[in-house]
């Protein structure tokens, strides 16, 4: 048996049981004090890799004895406000917190990824990083200061993926994940009594006719480059109370797209139709945008090196048709250094991630850590 198989064989129970651990005790985005210390905790008891705390994330270092840049890794750990229904001994204590979107899974994975490197001894250098706050795309770009402490050369994750075939490598060279934000519209009008309704400025008449305006938008593909997708997340006017006519309203959108000026074209038009809507009724109107993600692009040499890997280790790959219509925060470290994100299936038929019978399939582990096992030991660096 190999030094990677006897490794493998000590490495993978403990990161699965760590696993069950996150799952039962889930943290939302910006609240991963369990979670964090938790990982700590177990990268100390368990390995003599160098840990540096930075406050709301971490990582653990692997000094190898090559001057070459270091390689890097991205494991996210918040979990989702979804109720757990899973049944398993290991479901979730925490009533309407649940790991619905796999980063257990990921944090375990990248744990017994740093253990088996510091096993296997290469010679380059490991930075293994574990982030907060993905689901609201906060995390990453917090993260950056990474850059400064380490010489990084190329970056890698990887996300769990329904609907594609168990245990298989799903990747894709360019944008694999959307850039994409949340856009809310606040109309100010004026109430009034319901019997007398021209009395006052109801926004829900403009807030109606922007809806039909954005379907128009999308409808139009002469206006942008590649796709886009604007979605009604949602639609208030007013209150519960049917003596009064309504006198302010709010619509909330997740905008998408592929390329990230298509998102600004795509938010300015918004924008703008609400805006001459609202003039042309005296409603005041005001924007607020939030959970930025910019786009994941995934660098051609970086991809190569992973099919590459792969197929060492033994790994199936495939090549994704289209991007990942969903968003990843992980395009904030790919905008400083070459890399990729890539995907792990977990069936066809699995449950569909932010569901509440989803759970994170414990065999990834083993995948997961043999393909970036393969990238470290791998002579090739970008």
């Amino acid at each position: 048996m190999s030094d990677l198989e006897k490794t493998l064989q000590r490495v993978v129970p403990l990161a699965t049981q760590l696993r069950h651990e996150l799952h039962a005790h889930p943290e939302l985005s910006g609240q991963e004090v369990w979670t964090k210390q938790r990982l700590m905790d177990f990268l100390r008891d368990h390995s003599g890799l160098e840990l540096f705390d930075r406050g709301h994330y971490f990582y653990a270092l692997y000094r190898g004895t090559s001057d070459a840049p270091a390689i890097a890794f991205r494991a996210d750990f918040d979990a989702l406000p979804i109720e757990d229904e899973i049944e398993a001994p290991y479901r979730s204590q925490c009533a309407g917190v649940a790991h619905k979107c796999g980063h257990d899974g990921h944090s375990a994975t990248l744990c017994a990824l740093a253990l088996t490197v510091e096993a296997m001894q290469p010679e380059r250098s490991a930075v293994f990083l574990f982030q907060p706050a993905e689901e609201t795309g906060a995390g990453a770009k917090t993260c950056l200061g990474v850059f400064d402490e380490q010489h990084i050369g190329e970056f890698y994750a990887y996300h769990n993926y329904p609907g594609e075939p168990f245990k298989t490598v799903s990747l894709l060279a360019g944008t694999i994940c959307l850039t994409s934000k949340g856009l809310s519209l606040f109309f100010d009008g004026k109430p009034a009594h319901a019997s007398q309704p021209e009395n006052g400025i109801n926004p829900a008449y403009a807030i109606a006719r922007l809806i039909g305006e954005i379907e128009q938008i999308q409808a139009d593909e002469s206006l942008f480059e590649g796709f886009i997708r604007c979605t009604i997340v949602n639609v208030q006017v007013g209150e519960a109370a049917f003596g009064v006519s309504a006198g302010d309203g709010v619509l909330r959108l997740t905008i998408r797209a592929y390329h990230e000026r298509d998102l600004t074209k795509l938010e300015e038009l918004i924008v703008a139709a609400a805006r001459h809507l609202c003039d042309a009724r005296g409603i005041g109107l005001r924007t607020e945008s939030c959970d930025h993600f910019p786009a994941t692009v995934n660098d051609e040499r970086a991809v190569a090196k992973v099919w590459a890997a792969c197929e060492r280790a033994g790994v199936p790959i495939k090549q994704l048709p289209v991007p990942f219509r969903a968003s990843e925060d992980f395009g904030w470290f790919l905008k400083r250094v070459p890399g990729a994100m890539l995907f792990i299936g977990t069936g066809e038929d699995a449950d569909p991630l932010h569901t509440v019978h989803y759970d994170f399939p414990d065999d990834l582990i083993e995948v997961g850590v043999r393909t970036f096992w393969a990238l470290v030991e791998s002579d090739r660096v970008l």
